[in-house]
């Protein structure tokens, strides 16, 4: 029974932390973050979670989602979206919990709507009553052999069935892009090295759009095309010109492609 008192005790402060935030807005929408009587302040305050959103570039962010992810309670998180600039604040002072903070920017690319998750300035938890500033902002996630994803789109390089003699380690993907790419940007020019991976060699964190696509293993050129599911008759090339699909059911759109050394005519 005192149990039983305990979480009740515990999810009616939760609640009532979760009104003070305001209800989940999406992101990209029009709604203002909860109500803050300073929220320019992200020098810290107690019982606030406060921060800032920013690209490389240290412009802000709006309409950014920022989740503080109650460590204690499923699904219990509070959730806001940055201001104009770039500012958010949630009120935690009735929460008794820790928080994981996270903060997700949502990219549009032909159909699909990409969410991508930014990077924290300081990724430890903050405390409910205490609070505390946490910053994010928008650039490729640093890859590691533990998470060789990153949080853009993947391009994927795989063998012709029964062909294995390019050695990916040693392959080279240029990408040039053509026209302008999901974040806006143009005239980019990318040269890709591949690592294993648990889902094959990948190279990580590209923009999504289109690009002209040439491939070398050791300096000699490869020829190649993209790769889809079952049987694959797209024809081979110097080059490929094309974008992003999820494939393989994949949470994103990537890039996949099958290479080999060319044939003679």
């Amino acid at each position: 029974m005192k149990k039983s008192i305990a979480a009740l005790l515990l999810l009616t402060t939760l609640l009532s932390a979760c009104t003070e935030v305001g209800e989940p807005t999406p992101v990209g929408g029009n709604n203002p973050p909860p109500v803050d009587t300073n929220p320019g302040d992200t020098t810290g305050r107690a019982g606030f979670i406060t921060g800032t959103v920013v690209n490389e570039q240290g412009t802000p962010l709006a309409g950014v989602e920022v989740v503080a992810d109650n460590t204690l309670s499923y699904d219990s998180n509070l959730i806001t979206t940055t201001d104009a600039q770039g500012r958010y604040s949630i009120d935690v002072r009735g929460a008794p919990v820790t928080f994981n903070m996270f903060a997700t920017l949502r990219i549009r690319y032909e159909s699909y709507s990409v969410g991508v998750d930014l990077v924290p300035e300081n990724p430890e938890t903050v405390a409910g009553g205490v609070g505390g500033v946490r910053n994010f902002t928008f650039k490729p996630k640093p890859v590691s052999e533990a998470d060789p994803y990153g949080n853009l789109a993947c391009v994927f390089l795989e063998h012709v069935p029964g062909e294995y003699d390019v050695d990916f380690s040693k392959v080279t993907v240029k990408l040039k892009s053509v026209g302008t790419l999901a974040d806006g940007t143009s005239n980019v020019t990318r040269d890709l090295k591949f690592v294993q991976s648990g889902s094959g060699w990948v190279a990580a964190n590209v923009m999504w759009g289109t690009y002209e696509v040439t491939a070398t293993m050791n300096g000699q050129p490869l020829e190649l095309r993209r790769r889809v599911e079952g049987y694959n008759d797209n024809p081979w090339g110097a080059t490929y010109t094309g974008g992003f699909t999820k494939n393989y059911y994949a949470v994103r759109p990537n890039m996949y492609l099958e290479v080999r050394t060319p044939r003679s005519q």
